[in-house]
């Protein structure tokens, strides 16, 4: 049964996977385009396509198996040369008063006729695949390590006796909760994205490129915009992926990734990327382990025998004094202190059922609501950013 369990965890979806590294490109394509328009040299644009491509593969398909980096860079050697050639094309159509898809076309020819200057063309894209193969190598590296795990080493007998007379309450966070925030999130980075890439397409159909093709930019633009108000909301998201314990008084958040990095206090032996560890795919067995682990933990770090700064000290960090300044419907955002007598701002979402960071505060009785606010902030940062970017097209 255990086998069938961790078989599962590490099923990888194919199809999911392709459209993700599909998704990944595409936005490297953008920015690559967005990046040439302005005047510069786009190489940079190659890490955001490397990575895109295999970190959209690995949030669809599940997993960046072997199979899965062959076809993510197989993406990445098309969509490049695809993105490189048309920003030459905009600039081609720019130039001649030419519809984008024909000069699009026209951009082999011109460079065999030395119209368009080859060893300038073929440099820059070198360039831009080198930039590609910076971004690409350690996000493949880091996709494919590991997993296997050594076998746990047994701890001390002594230890968990002290561990296990350490009173703890567990609060393992739910993701589930957050995923309308997640939604509203995710989506309001789209308001933008897919209304600028129908008026590209647009433009190069209808060969008038220049005003749609700006308003097209100005809606990705928004994106981007977006994107700087919906991360903490996303942050937020990921926050409930941590464990929180309460022990002695003190709540203490516990990054079982990490812990479970540390050979004393391993508690899974199962082939688990980092970022896909938690509480809820541990099997019973695991989580009595990471109990008794997290209990040791907590037992060295309130006793000073554990420094602070550790790296154990990072898996399993003591909240002392935590403080709540403001409760939404989302989490609670306060302080807690650290060395030296300074305190340290720190989110909380609202996944947590029957805890409550502080007492005398209520705590989360099920999912966070959605944000339908981002969504309308995306869409008139779109409407504004594409209209000023259509005007902009006119006059030029």
């Amino acid at each position: 049964m255990e086998l069938e369990t961790d078989k599962k965890q590490r099923r990888e979806n194919v199809v999911a996977g392709v459209v993700g590294a599909f998704l990944g490109t595409l936005v490297g394509v953008l920015c690559t385009v967005i990046i040439g328009q302005l005047g510069y040299v786009a190489s940079v644009s190659g890490l955001i396509m490397a990575v895109g491509a295999l970190k959209g593969y690995e949030l669809l398909g599940g997993t960046l198996s072997k199979k899965g980096a062959v076809i993510s860079c197989a993406f990445i050697l098309i969509m490049t040369y695809l993105a490189h050639r048309l920003t030459l094309a905009f600039a081609v159509a720019s130039a001649l008063s030419i519809g984008v898809f024909d000069s699009f076309q026209l951009v082999p020819a011109l460079v065999s006729e030395g119209i368009l200057e080859a060893r300038a063309y073929w440099g820059d894209l070198a360039l831009l695949y080198l930039f590609t193969l910076l971004g690409a190598v350690p996000t493949i590296l880091g996709g494919l390590r590991a997993s296997s795990l050594p076998d746990m080493p047994p701890a001390p007998a002594s230890t968990l006796q002290d561990g296990s007379r350490t009173d703890a309450a567990f609060y393992p966070g739910q993701v589930a909760w957050m995923r309308p925030l997640r939604l509203t999130a995710a989506l309001s980075m789209l308001v933008g994205l897919v209304p600028g890439i129908g008026l590209l397409f647009y433009s190069i159909a209808n060969g008038d490129p220049m005003a749609f093709t700006m308003s097209a930019l100005g809606c990705i633009l928004s994106s981007f915009v977006t994107m700087c108000f919906a991360l903490p909301q996303v942050q937020l998201c990921y926050g409930a992926m941590a464990l929180m314990v309460r022990s002695g008084g003190v709540v203490w958040k516990v990054m079982l990734p990490m812990l479970n990095g540390a050979d004393t206090y391993r508690f899974s032996k199962k082939a688990i990327t980092l970022r896909a560890i938690r509480w809820e795919i541990l099997d019973a067995e695991e989580q009595e382990r990471a109990k008794s682990s997290i209990r040791r933990a907590i037992a060295l770090l309130s006793s000073g025998q554990v420094m602070p700064g550790s790296a154990l000290s990072m898996a399993v960090q003591p909240l002392t004094d935590l403080t709540i300044d403001r409760e939404t419907s989302w989490g609670w955002k306060g302080t807690y202190s650290v060395s030296n007598g300074r305190r340290k701002k720190i989110s909380i979402p609202k996944a947590y059922p029957n805890f409550a960071p502080v007492p005398g505060m209520e705590p989360a009785l099920g999912p966070v609501p959605a944000r339908w606010g981002l969504l309308g902030l995306a869409a008139a940062l779109a409407l504004i950013l594409g209209l000023t970017g259509f005007s902009f097209g006119l006059m030029l």
